[in-house]
């Protein structure tokens, strides 16, 4: 029977199963051939062990090279942008400053004691002793030098001439107030004996540190 008949016949009796023939399977030849060999990567598209070592010292010599630059231009900035300079004056106290002296004849020979080297003096006004003058080297943080010297209520004042400002407390020793300020890596501080106010204690310990730094 043709395939034009089978289907004639099966529209006229939809009942009637029309017949099934067999489809031959070759599923079993493909599974015994086995996969395309355009499935297959390319041996070429592998990189081999000598690139990958070539691409590895690269990388290697790249890190080390900016590693080497990175230290050259840290080492041509300075270790601290706030350092100051190192003072190349005696560390000596002016005789006068201002309205207030002291005696010549007195010693005022610095001491060294754990690195640093400090001087002091009593400075009179008046016929009185007004106030008590140290300066000590080398320093470059006034605020730690407050704390280290006990002093409470520190604050900062600005110095009259508006040429920087300096440090002031109260000395948890006798409640004298004192000022401090920095002249080169020169720490000057002043302690007033007569209650005298910060702003004068303050310009005073410029004005010491600057007339120490001639000599």
């Amino acid at each position: 029977m043709s395939r034009k008949d089978r289907g004639r016949r099966f529209a006229e009796d939809p009942d009637e199963t029309p017949e099934i023939q067999d489809i031959p399977d070759d599923s079993g030849d493909r599974r015994r051939r086995g996969p395309s060999r355009a499935a297959e990567p390319e041996a070429g598209t592998r990189p081999s062990r000598r690139a990958l070592l070539i691409g590895t010292i690269f990388v290697v010599l790249v890190v080390i090279v900016a590693g080497i630059a990175a230290y050259f231009i840290n080492a041509a900035q300075p270790a601290d942008p706030t350092a100051r300079p190192s003072s190349t004056w005696e560390l000596a106290l002016p005789v006068q400053v201002g309205d207030y002296s002291r005696d010549p004849n007195a010693g005022s020979s610095p001491s060294a004691d754990g690195g640093r080297t400090t001087v002091s003096a009593t400075y009179a006004k008046g016929g009185k002793d007004a106030v008590v003058v140290l300066m000590t080297r080398p320093e470059s943080d006034l605020k730690k030098f407050m704390k280290d010297a006990a002093m409470n209520a520190v604050t900062e004042q600005e110095l009259s001439n508006g040429k920087g400002t300096a440090q002031c407390g109260t000395s948890s020793d006798n409640n004298y107030t004192g000022c401090v300020v920095l002249q080169d890596d020169t720490a000057v501080l002043v302690m007033g004996l007569l209650d005298q106010p910060r702003q004068e204690l303050a310009d005073l310990a410029q004005t010491t540190g600057a007339e120490a730094a001639k000599s």
